[in-house]
């Protein structure tokens, strides 16, 4: 107010102002008109920085955009974002309790709630300022463009990790095989990537697109009994029914894990495949049930025990052979096998 008056106004309230700090001193004393001058003086401070909140800052789609709408919408973003991990944190939590709730079914339902949490939020705090959101047209359309140039791969692996969340061909805990080097079972599943661990306690991560657009091999998708195949060969000579005969005895009388059941699909048999260049080749074909992995005997282990009955019972394990001939200067033929 001070500065829009004349200076002979000016002077005059200044004179003013001392006579009143005059009389304060005589009526009052020094401590209360000092009291008084540092309440003033904190009240303009205090003004004054309100007065800079409410300063327009920038203009966006004419509103003027000030440093207290920027306040209000970190301070609905910390709350949004709170009662967003709030929510996906109780999910998981009590989806422990339901009785036929699946890992993979509440990942679905925390993640998609999270995110629809965080997208409502924005939409508050966008509209609590004032700003139209029918102004970010332009941004959404250059936005647009630049993921049907520039993200692609990224759409592709969102769209790919929304379709196998609600189509639960791969879930949590599956072992999979998406590659000869490429086996393992899944821990995690993401909104892009999907979080494959080995048997070497390696976490692989793998864009969801590979599920979708490759050939995946789920061996506990719907059913959990696999067989597993023992390849092996004998020499020519031997009777095929000694062969299959020792081999399942052996088997029998082993302490291997393997299904035994009175089913006779899944029993295990010994079945010839070819007839090689240097062997008769057979394999052996077992059930195993892979829930219980670890407990079952692997194909290393039913190798050990076809080499170490063959070798019992006398049976030629063959080796490849190649003759090799060799032509003298003088041309004679030289005989070698090998």
């Amino acid at each position: 107010m001070i500065a829009s008056v004349t200076s002979a106004e000016k002077k005059a309230l200044e004179l003013h102002l001392q006579l009143l700090i005059s009389l304060g001193k005589e009526y009052f004393g020094m401590t209360s008109v000092a009291v008084i001058a540092s309440k003033e003086s904190l009240t303009d401070t205090l003004n004054y920085f309100i007065s800079l909140l409410f300063e327009p800052l920038f203009v966006f789609n004419e509103k003027a955009v000030n440093s207290a709408d920027v306040l209000k919408i970190l301070l609905i973003f910390v709350v949004g974002g709170f009662i967003a991990s709030l929510y996906r944190r109780r999910i998981l939590r009590w989806s422990s309790s339901w009785v036929k709730a699946t890992p993979m079914t509440a990942k679905v339902v925390a993640n998609f709630g999270y995110y629809f949490i965080i997208i409502v939020t924005f939409l508050v705090a966008i509209n609590s300022v004032g700003i139209d959101l029918s102004s970010f047209s332009m941004f959404a359309s250059a936005l647009a463009i630049g993921i049907g140039f520039g993200l692609q791969t990224v759409v592709s692996n969102m769209v790919s990790g929304i379709i196998m969340m609600f189509e639960r061909s791969v879930r949590v805990g599956d072992f999979v095989e998406l590659s000869d080097t490429l086996s393992g079972t899944v821990t995690d599943i993401r909104i892009r990537s999907t979080v494959i661990k080995t048997f070497d306690n390696i976490d692989i991560v793998v864009p969801n697109s590979s599920f979708i657009q490759n050939n995946v091999i789920n061996f506990t998708l719907d059913d959990t009994m696999r067989r597993l195949r023992i390849p092996f060969g004998v020499a020519y000579g031997t009777e095929v029914d000694k062969v299959k005969q020792v081999i399942l005895d052996e088997l029998a009388a082993s302490e291997l894990y393997y299904y035994k059941g009175i089913n006779e699909k899944w029993q295990p048999f010994v079945r010839m495949t070819a007839m090689g260049a240097s062997s008769v080749d057979y394999e052996l074909l077992v059930w195993i049930d892979w829930n219980t992995l670890k407990l079952n005997a692997t194909k290393s282990d039913f190798l050990i025990l076809i080499y170490k009955a063959l070798y019992k019972h006398g049976i030629e394990i063959p080796f490849p052979q190649m003759d090799l001939h060799l032509k003298s200067p003088k041309g004679d033929t030289l005989h070698r096998s090998e």
